[in-house]
């Protein structure tokens, strides 16, 4: 529960090291203040919480949630408001998470931080579902690693005592389906971690995780079925959702994903629309199964071979239609050189003998359905 507000020095409070935002995958440490303050400022603001403290103090509004340890509190909640405190504090350490402070901080600027409001709680569990609410459904919402990072955290920590996804859900306000996307593709992922399949810090591109990537791709039935997943897997997700027999395919869909830093491999998908739908389908077919794993395969060749066959050749035509009038555009500039010449009459004979296919091909389908 909830203990009253109350004042505490702001000396006394320390970062949270299993703050769910610091889960970047990036981060060398979380032992220390300068690596917390320098992943923070990765993924959130601080410059602007800094200008706005040094212009008008710091506005003691909101309490921050902490917990107590040994020499203090560990703050649940206002991470990030305390690491602009403590750079404010100590431009030392400022200058070491290579964060700029303004020249002329003020005195009541400094006053105002040597003492802050908190309210205490015994134990993470019992902040939960007020940071979960404010940072999943509320208005500062957390990336989805984040947030799969903290529900997935409380389901394993409050399972033994019956919780389930749906309870957790309606604590926070969010969809069952939702959480439960998060949960088992999080336990996927830490399954695929421990198994050394992948490492986030591996990914071939920089910035934030997509872990949106890989539970929209669990919520499709390619990728179960490629990963041996049976129906309803996701219901009361185990720590190991993927049989032993399927990790070497876990491995893959991840690679394929996200790509790998140390292999010099680029994922396959640049973008989750469509490229997500087409992977799945190339993992189901054997065909095109075997065109993405040969070496420096491209998604957009091996997913030819899923795609209908009219839906093939209706792009290539139109392909060959825009070029064409491309070139009309521009004929004047042909200056009779009689090897361009030769290469048109080729177009010309090939294109002959493309309508004469298609002349026939349409006078067959008329006569069988005439």
């Amino acid at each position: 529960m909830f203990q009253p507000p109350k004042k505490c020095s702001t000396t006394l409070l320390f970062f949270d090291e299993e703050n769910p935002r610091l889960a970047t995958g990036d981060r060398i440490s979380a032992d220390n203040e300068a690596a917390i303050i320098s992943t923070l400022r990765e993924i959130s603001d601080l410059d602007e919480l800094i200008g706005s403290i040094c212009a008008n103090t710091y506005l003691d509004l909101e309490p921050l949630i902490a917990m107590p340890r040994t020499g203090g509190y560990t703050v649940l909640e206002g991470n990030r408001r305390l690491a602009v405190i403590k750079l404010i504090q100590n431009p030392d350490l400022a200058k070491k998470c290579k964060v700029s402070l303004p020249d002329d901080i003020s005195q009541d600027v400094y006053n105002s931080l040597n003492e802050v409001t908190i309210v205490t709680v015994n134990s993470p569990s019992e902040a939960q579902a007020f940071i979960a609410f404010k940072h999943i459904n509320g208005p500062y919402r957390w990336d989805s690693h984040a947030k799969a990072k903290f529900v997935t955290e409380w389901y394993k920590r409050e399972r033994v005592n019956g919780i389930t996804i749906d309870d957790i859900a309606r604590q926070i306000g969010d969809e069952n389906n939702q959480v439960r996307s998060y949960v088992s593709s999080m336990l996927v992922l830490e399954q695929a971690e421990r198994e050394k399949l992948f490492e986030i810090k591996d990914r071939y591109n920089k910035g934030r995780f997509a872990f949106s990537h890989l539970y929209t791709a669990l919520d499709r039935k390619e990728y179960v079925q490629f990963l041996g997943l049976e129906r309803g897997w996701d219901d009361v997700p185990s720590d190991t959702p993927i049989n032993q027999q399927k990790l070497g395919e876990l491995g893959e869909v991840l690679q394929y994903l996200y790509g790998s830093k140390r292999d010099q491999e680029k994922p396959k998908i640049i973008s989750q629309n469509p490229h997500l739908k087409h992977l799945g389908e190339v993992l189901v077919n054997p065909v095109a199964l075997a065109k993405i794993r040969a070496p420096k395969s491209e998604l957009s060749v091996a997913y030819q071979e899923v795609r209908p066959g009219s839906e093939v050749f209706t792009e290539a035509l139109v392909i060959a239609h825009n070029r064409l009038k491309d070139l009309l555009a521009i004929v004047d500039k042909f200056e009779g050189e009689e090897h361009l010449l030769k290469l048109g009459q080729q177009i010309f004979d090939q294109a002959e003998a493309l309508v004469q296919v298609m002349e026939r091909k349409t006078a067959r389908q008329k006569s069988k359905n005439g």
